[in-house]
């Protein structure tokens, strides 16, 4: 009998699964909480009001788009499944280019009928030798559950003394949306990577300072180290990581001193969260910067019918998610068979689970993370694209042009 499946999420990483389960000939069920596909590309407006990460009642923020956003990597890289993006777009394309085409893939693959809207999943548990699915409409039982969500939803917010007491607002990237909210403010931007990269050039030609204040380690993942003042509005300076905060007064590690800050945008990246397993599992760790083990980074080790997508970051994610699908797409239509429970705990017990990696150590990260691409592509067949090789073009292409790098083109053969 055909596995009875439900996807939790409706954006790249779950439209990705419900495309490749098509495919082998399964019909799964997808719950989505919002009234739209796309995930984060999804823009959410969000009220005039700043959403302070101090305040308990903060609205909970589903997209980090903001209007001027685009693509950090070119638009191969931003492929679904098999379905390419058209050529008339810009190399690196906007957020709303994206969404579209999100939405114009959804329907060329008949995937719209499967999708329940608006049905956000409280939550799963294991149930008559299945998971029980608990919705607002109510309850239903599925023999596997693939976990979709997302890694990129629940704000990471980092220990920082006297933040608690600072007299102005505190936001995380995921609520900016407009610089002019900053007209003439001092903003400082906590932590340095791609986030802080980008929001600050948007906010240069708007705020009287910028400060972005973390470690700026020589990669492409980070702020690119730059010496003086630069920005729009020649006014991005780059700092130490703050050691407390009094007032609207940020002290640094290095000593120096950032006076009369107005504002402050947690540039910190997120954490994993998964609330509506909340109680359901207790041998794996489920939340924070890493989470599992998992098997093959995706695979509940105690009960593989409970599947996590799209988690591994610092990569190609678009080809990871692609990567991954294809494969639980072969397990599930009986293709390919998992090894047993007791193999599967014992491979976990090895530590190659990379989301229990320190992705602050990238080269070992993306290491480990392009290993992975391999082996994944070993065992479905599918070719080996050398990911690594691409992202390593695009990171220097970022280095050499850096505050411009998407207005220039930037070349790579994707080969096998």
């Amino acid at each position: 009998m055909a596995p009875n499946i439900a996807i939790i999420g409706a954006g790249p990483t779950g439209l990705t699964a419900a495309i490749d389960l098509k495919r082998s000939g399964l019909s799964p069920t997808v719950f989505e909480a919002r009234d739209c596909l796309g995930g984060q590309w999804a823009y959410e407006a969000l009220p005039d009001r700043p959403v302070d990460v101090r305040d308990p009642q903060s609205l909970h923020v589903y997209s980090a788009m903001y209007p001027k956003l685009r693509a950090n990597l070119p638009k191969r890289a931003m492929q679904i499944s098999d379905y390419k993006l058209p050529e008339q777009l810009q190399l690196f394309p906007d957020r709303a280019d994206i969404l579209n085409y999100i939405g114009d893939t959804a329907r060329r693959a008949e995937i719209l009928p499967l999708i329940h809207f608006s049905t956000p999943v409280k939550h799963v548990e294991k149930a008559d030798g299945g998971w029980r699915i608990s919705t607002n409409h109510g309850e239903q039982i599925f023999s596997h559950v693939l976990v979709a969500s997302g890694k990129d939803s629940y704000p990471y917010i980092p220990e920082i003394d006297g933040l608690e007491s600072f007299e102005g607002p505190v936001t995380h990237s995921q609520s900016y949306r407009r610089p002019n909210r900053f007209e003439g403010k001092r903003v400082a931007l906590i932590g340095a990577c791609v986030s802080s990269e980008d929001i600050s050039l948007d906010l240069s030609p708007h705020a009287s300072e910028v400060y972005i204040c973390g470690t700026f380690p020589p990669n492409g993942h980070k702020c690119y180290v730059r010496e003086g003042l630069y920005g729009e509005g020649h006014n991005i300076s780059q700092h130490a990581r703050p050691a407390r905060i009094e007032g609207h007064t940020i002290h640094l590690q290095d000593g120096q001193v950032l006076e009369d800050v107005d504002a402050i945008i947690l540039c910190t990246g997120y954490i994993y969260n998964f609330p509506f397993l909340n109680g359901a599992i207790n041998d794996v760790q489920l939340n924070g910067k890493a989470i599992g083990p998992l098997y093959l980074n995706m695979f509940y080790p105690s009960d593989p019918t409970l599947i996590f997508l799209g988690l591994p970051r610092f990569t190609v994610h678009f080809a990871s998610i692609h990567l991954q699908s294809i494969f639980c797409a072969k397990v599930l239509s009986g293709e390919l068979k998992l090894p047993s429970i007791e193999q599967i705990k014992q491979d976990v017990a090895t530590g190659t689970c990379v989301l229990q990696k320190n992705p602050a150590d990238l080269e070992e990260y993306h290491n480990r993370v392009f290993e992975y691409f391999g082996q994944l592509a070993d065992m479905t067949g599918a070719p080996h694209l050398d990911w690594k090789g691409f992202l390593d073009t695009v990171n220097d292409h970022k280095r050499e042009y850096q505050q411009d790098y998407r207005q220039h083109t930037v070349i790579y053969d994707l080969k096998e």
